[in-house]
């Protein structure tokens, strides 16, 4: 038997499409569950700033990405000070599409 090699563990049980989708939440959930953790907020705090119910904290922190659509945590990242650029150009064979996170700069 060959050994076979996967992008993510979600490529492994799903579609190319689902699981490429599940990979980018579970990115963006250790990535907000970080920053979290970095401004030491407990869950009710981070509920309180990011507009959610502590629940929905605690999930994201358990990695229940099923639970998040991308937009939903796009909308946190928005909360945390952060903003997404997409890079998507079809006609640039320079490069693959790509997403950067930055952090917003105080005025």
């Amino acid at each position: 038997m060959a050994i076979q090699f996967f992008e993510s563990p979600f490529h492994v049980t799903h579609d190319d499409e689902v699981a490429s989708k599940m990979a980018l939440k579970m990115e963006l959930s250790m990535f907000i569950t970080d920053c979290l953790k970095t401004l030491n907020l407990k869950q009710s705090e981070a509920a309180t700033r990011l507009g959610i119910a502590q629940s929905r904290v605690s999930e994201l922190a358990t990695g229940k990405i099923e639970k998040f659509t991308i937009d939903a945590m796009m909308d946190m990242l928005d909360k945390l000070g952060f903003r997404s650029t997409f890079t998507l150009s079809i006609n640039d064979t320079r490069g693959l599409p790509g997403i950067v996170i930055s952090r917003v700069q105080s005025a």
